[in-house]
């Protein structure tokens, strides 16, 4: 190969390249307010404590790390996972969504809410908790927008 050739070859393969990384053209701001809404209507849910719809959020291949537990690997453990926030009665939910945040490529997101727990027990003051609740978002191949990671724990203090 001549020197020539080689600098064609060299400069076609940078082309080819920089093609390849290139990410495809998006709004951003729309894609931020189709977050936003993915994770109302996950919080509407969970407060709702509509299971299915909740579960139905969430990837194919999520992860779920709740405090003091084991991770929670792939939709089928989740549909298994005891959300005690719904299976617990009394239980009341209010979420606040503190943060949402799209990837320059689109897509993934993140978004972070703080959730205000009451649990109403019957012939005592009520129990409180406030959780901060952290999602990882992935585009999903139908443009929705699904948790890939749910990380939690509590905001109050040990003890």
């Amino acid at each position: 190969m001549t020197r020539f050739t080689t600098i064609i070859a060299v400069l076609a393969l940078g082309a080819c390249a920089s093609d390849t990384v290139e990410a495809p053209a998006f709004d951003r701001e729309a894609e931020s307010v189709a977050l936003r809404a993915a994770a109302e209507a996950y919080h509407l849910a969970a407060s709702t404590k509509n299971a299915p719809e909740v579960v139905s959020m969430y990837d194919a291949t999520a992860v779920m790390v709740p405090p003091n537990a084991d991770l929670v690997r792939g939709i089928d453990e989740v549909e298994d996972y005891r959300f005690g926030f719904i299976s617990t009665p009394g239980v009341e939910l209010v979420f606040e969504l503190v943060r949402v945040e799209v990837s320059a490529s689109g897509d993934m997101g993140w978004t972070l809410a703080v959730g205000d727990i009451t649990i109403n027990r019957e012939g005592s003051e009520p129990g409180r908790d406030i959780v901060r609740d952290f999602h990882v978002w992935h585009k999903q191949p139908d443009g929705s927008w699904g948790v890939v990671a749910d990380v939690w724990n509590s905001g109050m203090p040990a003890g």
